[in-house]
């Protein structure tokens, strides 16, 4: 549309629209409506009644005088501001209609105007259809830019399939998410940069909000203030604002509601009808964010009649108590402020914390009796903030306050709900730091969030999450952009979990694993086929993610490399053997074990196994003779192992997605070793210990079926013995190697440790003791004396005797 016939037509319109808005505010200003129907009302509800219980004729006169004063003042200025109204009204309306003329005639006044009709979203997708260039515009720069691609790669994300859109689309994001559902964008490619088509809506929604914001040229209604003739039907509150906060002025950073418009229009119908409500919810799910959202629309006279223009005001007790440590004085200037709160009739006073103002047990103060008193008249309006337990702990069992309040809850928002909070607390970040946000960052940050950090709820959790990125982005100076590898960076730090993307060498690890558990255990060629291919396939992403990375039964024998294999995977893929949660399921199988492992409501105990998993999402469990653990640990278990979360004993949830999970067991044994000694196949054998376990109850098949893999280990041969003793002294060389002292062992050495350290009850785990307490020791020993130094080369050999001994090279 040129901008003649704009300016004739949507200009014009424009203006007059404009005009009457103008006229309207003026009315609305002087309240011209409200003036003659409240003439004789009281000034600023000044208005005094009779205290003595008898007739007393002169404090009956002062009363009578006292309130004719205040009604005759009141209408004195009402009749002032209703001639004044009438003459600015008369004045603006006839220069409306001049200015019209102007307007008209001297098009140069509407020419701005015109610039940001063009500039809106509407019109810059109808130019963008027009042309066919989707991204070859102010919001395709944008999307661009926000999705973490640069221009030369707009054909690039489209494909040259033939689309068929609509004629008219009302905003970008709509215009996305045609081509979207015409599937023309290249999938592929978009893939490839690590971006989905939601990154583009998300995009577009952004820019879409951010434009229309800064070009919307429709007339805006909501007027800000209650109006003069409003103001002066309230009373005066100069003891309450000493000691309370406005909620209607804008707080920093604070964010757009979002999916809670039906909470706020409960909480206007109930304080119409009510006294007061309880806004319950767990910290973080955004109950501040409620109130202030009812504080704007109070305060913009959007509500209805009873609400508009109230003034929702946070009510600080802490500082009034703090000034006096007399609990009668604390109890009277409560009542004052109260009172005064009750008596200036627009009044709605968001009281934190509420019980602990009405219970003796918490801070020695019960003031249930000011409450009730005030709250029986109907004219004091609360809303009090609690958690849900405080509420139930405290609120609930007084009953003399309970009547009073209605009881909304704020549930957590979903993640949908939660990515457009963030991408709107992103804006501001934006803003005021002179950065770009990515939307895929945006998008892993609300979706690992919601996945890793499940003691918070949304949406707190992820705008966190946002500032530490924004923080960490800081600190590292780079550039404007902040992307996918920031987020990923900041979640590895607070969870443990990596993630980057797989390295060739975390590949390399994968492709190889079977060496890599060889290298520190022996044989059981079974079992550790059977781990590596199962984490191949969790690793790559093939088989479902949100279960523990790996989930594995180990039976077998004491000592035959269980424990080892735990310890190699924990290396393998967290880097370190102090990333294992160790748990022995014979210390938790008492009443009084299972609620240590567990927690208790009852006792306030957290849980260690829950705390545990809470505090070190990223980490391997390893559960030693889990054939010993309560049923209520093996129903965990299911939970966990089919689920990759479970949830403690106050509700919360903790998840697990990112566990490696290990259970031990020698179940079995003797049956297995008997299933050799026939000579059975190694593979039947394996199936038939299996079978056995489930056939003597040992386990649940519920359970069996929960693993990804029940592995089961194999007694060790004496070939196999004399392999671990040799990898069992090796550690010893490598630990003197660090102290500068050369050591080799002679295969008498090897082959000596490797029978008198074998136990067949305890399998090689004797091993280990034998070389400290006798080779180790010797050679300590030897050091302390002064006669091994460093730089010396020594030999362990065996004496005639059998006995250890070292000699010099």
């Amino acid at each position: 549309m040129g901008f003649v016939t704009w300016h004739l037509g949507e200009g014009v319109k424009y203006y007059l629209a404009q005009y009457t808005v103008a006229l309207k505010w003026i009315a609305h200003y002087f309240s011209l409506s409200l003036l003659l129907p409240t003439l004789f009302s009281p000034w600023k509800r000044q208005i005094v009644h009779e205290q003595s219980a008898g007739f007393n004729l002169g404090e009956q006169f002062q009363v009578i005088s006292f309130n004719f004063i205040s009604r005759f003042l009141g209408a004195f200025v009402r009749l002032l501001l209703l001639v004044a109204g009438l003459v600015v009204l008369g004045v603006a309306g006839l220069s409306g209609l001049i200015g019209l003329l102007f307007w008209v005639f001297v098009p140069l006044f509407s020419y701005e105007i015109y610039k940001r009709f063009r500039a809106n979203p509407g019109q810059v997708t109808a130019d963008a259809m027009k042309t066919g260039d989707y991204f070859k515009n102010p919001a395709g720069k944008f999307v661009l830019m926000h999705i973490g691609l640069d221009d030369g790669e707009a054909k690039k994300i489209l494909t040259d399939k033939k689309i068929g859109l609509p004629e008219t689309i009302a905003s970008y994001a709509d215009l996305m998410r045609a081509l979207a559902e015409e599937n023309a964008f290249d999938e592929d490619y978009l893939r490839s940069r690590s971006v989905v088509v939601e990154d583009i809506v998300n995009a577009a929604l952004w820019w879409d909000e951010y434009m229309t914001e800064r070009t919307d040229i429709s007339p805006k209604v909501n007027f800000g203030n209650p109006g003069i003739g409003l103001e002066i039907l309230f009373g005066y509150t100069p003891l309450l604002n000493k000691h309370s906060t406005d909620l209607a002025v804008r707080q920093d950073f604070s964010h757009h509601l979002v999916g809670r418009q039906g909470t706020v229009s409960r909480i206007e119908r109930s304080l119409e009808t009510g006294s007061g409500i309880v806004l319950t919810g767990e910290p973080g799910v955004g109950k501040h964010t409620v109130i202030l959202e009812f504080a704007r629309r109070a305060s913009h006279g959007e509500l209805g009649l009873k609400m508009a223009y109230r003034r929702v005001l946070e009510f600080d007790y802490n500082f009034v108590f703090s000034e006096s440590v007399d609990l009668s004085r604390k109890k009277v200037k409560l009542v004052n402020i109260l009172e005064e709160a009750a008596g200036a009739g627009n009044i709605v006073l968001v009281v934190r914390d509420l019980h602990r103002l009405i219970n003796q047990s918490i801070e020695g103060m019960d003031f249930t009796d000011v409450f009730e008193q005030l709250l029986s008249k109907r004219k004091l309006k609360i809303i009090a903030i609690s958690t849900s337990s405080d509420y139930e702990k405290y609120i609930v069992p007084n009953s003399k306050i309970r009547k009073y309040f209605e009881t909304i809850e704020v549930k957590e928002v979903s993640q949908e709900e939660a990515m457009h909070i963030t991408v709107d607390a992103a804006r501001e970040w934006e803003n005021l730091k002179n950065l770009v946000i990515t939307t895929p960052a945006l998008r892993k940050l609300v979706e690992s969030s919601e996945r890793y950090i499940t003691d918070t709820p949304f949406p707190e959790k992820a705008l966190e999450l946002l500032d530490a990125v924004i923080a960490y982005h800081e600190k590292l100076g780079n550039d404007r952009v902040v992307d996918e590898k920031d987020v990923s960076a900041v979640l590895s730090e607070k969870t443990g979990v990596s993630f980057s993307k797989m390295t060739e060498n975390d590949k390399s690890k994968l492709i190889n694993l079977e060496e890599i558990i060889h290298e520190r255990l022996v044989n059981q060629e079974v079992a550790v086929t059977s781990i590596s291919r199962t984490l191949r396939a969790k690793s790559v992403g093939v088989v479902n993610t949100k279960r523990p990375i790996g989930s594995f039964l180990f039976l077998g024998p004491t000592g035959v490399g269980k424990t080892e294999t735990a310890k190699v995977l924990s290396r393998v893929y967290f880097g370190s053997e102090e990333r294992i949660l160790r748990f022995d399921m014979a210390e938790y199988s008492s009443s009084e074990g299972v609620e240590r492992l567990l927690g208790s409501v009852t006792n306030k105990i957290a849980g260690e196994l829950v705390g545990a998993i809470r505090n070190n999402p990223a980490s391997l469990l390893l559960l030693d003779e889990i054939e010993k653990a309560p049923p209520k640990v093996l129903n965990l278990l299911l939970a966990l192992l089919e689920e990759g979360s479970i949830t403690d004993v106050y509700g919360k949830k903790v998840v697990a997605s990112s566990l490696f999970i290990i259970a031990t067991s020698n179940a079995g044994d003797e049956y297995l070793r008997q299933e050799l000694k026939k000579g059975k196949e190694h593979v039947d054998v394996q199936k038939s210990v299996i079978d056995y376990v489930l056939k003597k109850g040992m386990f649940s098949p519920e359970l069996i079926n929960r693993f990804d893999a029940v592995v089961v280990y194999e007694p060790l041969s004496q070939e196999n013995l004399v392999k671990i003793a040799r990898i069992m002294l090796e550690a010893v060389a490598v630990n003197l190697k660090k102290q500068s002292v050369e050591v080799s062992f002679e295969d008498s050495v090897v082959t000596k440790v490797a029978t008198d350290g074998y136990d067949p009850a305890f399998g090689a785990r004797p091993m280990r003791r034998l070389i400290e307490n006798d080779i180790a020791d010797t050679i300590s020993t030897g050091i302390l004396k002064s006669s091994i130094k460093p730089g010396d080369k020594i030999i362990v050999y065996t004496d005639p005797d059998g006995s250890f001994a070292i000699r010099k090279v």
